[in-house]
């Protein structure tokens, strides 16, 4: 079996959920994983599939969902026989802050000497914080981080200083906490690769399907998503995903856009080894009519036939519901809760 060099670790939202009750109230309610949020961010495929690419060995594990589906499932066992270079923990969604920390504090005393990543929106924004934390070593900031991840794995690797790896909070040698420029918010998702072959060849490899799997039903509704862009150019007040979000917490002055044609090589992708619903993350519109035309056309020669599900923040003519119909045989129609109005 290989041994992974990093490994993507997601926390359940509570750790303790399997030992006392906890009331969690509706927060889970607009994503398909239970209140336990076993959903892992979509960032991990990305970030794993980038490093994949580059030679740095990454596996997944969705300790979450095997807590969850497993009762007897001995995380501190099960993570003790683990030796990467380093372990990455997202802390992307907020629900997860004690989950996250309590994951990071048994791999650190399991593992003292491993370094502890952390990584996310949430982990961005309190990044300040989480490097306070002893079983906290790195804070990985920003809404791209394949590139600075790659990076501080190949220092890690390498035993190199980490002074000019973009985007990163670290502690020197005597616990004092530095915060590297947010310097990495690339103006295009064309080059950063979402590779839904990579769980497939997770579960080869590593032989384990519940740990990559993105939630605990999901064998029973195998939905996936592909991002339109990153940033927004909506400054909804309630969306931590606005404009002013974007701009002020993650140094993205523009909105990152992936081609429509690569866009539609994902979805294509994810037709040929999955089969099930594709969510479109952004209004395809967002970009101007000329883009969601050129996304629906490439989706017609691709003779996408899973169904889709389009995101809009606002409402549509009947123009543009007539070429989806032609393009996308199958699809649905998510209006944004948090549109402008």
């Amino acid at each position: 079996m290989t041994r992974p060099e990093l490994v993507l670790l997601h926390a359940p939202s509570n750790y303790d959920f399997r030992g006392r009750p906890v009331v969690y109230g509706p927060i889970s309610d607009v994503i398909p994983s239970t209140p336990i949020f076993e959903m892992y961010p979509i960032g991990f495929i990305s970030i794993a599939g980038y490093l994949e690419k580059h030679g740095i060995p990454t596996r997944i594990v969705n300790i979450a969902n095997r807590m969850l589906r497993e009762p007897r499932f001995d995380v501190e066992r099960f993570l003790s026989k683990l030796h990467p270079l380093a372990f990455g923990i997202d802390l992307h969604w907020l629900p997860h802050a004690q989950g996250s920390l309590e994951l990071a504090r048994i791999v650190k005393r399991l593992h003292p000497s491993i370094p502890v990543i952390f990584g996310g929106f949430s982990a961005t924004y309190f990044h300040q914080e989480l490097i306070q934390y002893p079983q906290v070593d790195f804070v990985v900031r920003g809404d791209s981080t394949e590139e600075p991840v790659l990076q501080l794995m190949q220092r890690i690797k390498h035993g190199a200083a980490v002074e000019d790896v973009p985007n990163l909070s670290w502690k020197d040698g005597s616990g004092v906490a530095h915060h590297n420029a947010l310097s990495w918010v690339p103006s295009s998702l064309d080059d950063i690769p979402l590779d839904y072959n990579y769980p497939i060849k997770s579960v080869i490899k590593y032989r384990s399907l519940a740990g990559v799997l993105p939630f605990s039903n999901w064998l029973d509704y195998p939905i996936t998503a592909v991002f339109t862009c990153r940033g927004c150019t909506l400054n909804c007040r309630s969306c931590g995903g606005s404009r002013f979000s974007f701009k002020e917490i993650y140094n993205r002055g523009e909105v990152a856009y992936r081609h429509p044609s690569l866009l539609a090589d994902d979805i294509h992708s994810i037709q040929r080894y999955l089969g099930g619903p594709v969510f479109i993350i952004g209004d395809i519109r967002q970009p101007g009519e000329d883009y969601a035309e050129k996304l629906l056309g490439a989706m017609k020669k691709k003779r996408i036939k899973v169904p889709i599900v389009l995101e809009l923040f606002a409402p549509a003519g009947e123009a543009f519901f007539r070429e989806v119909s032609r393009a996308i045989p199958n699809f649905n129609i998510q209006m944004s809760p948090e549109s402008h109005d």
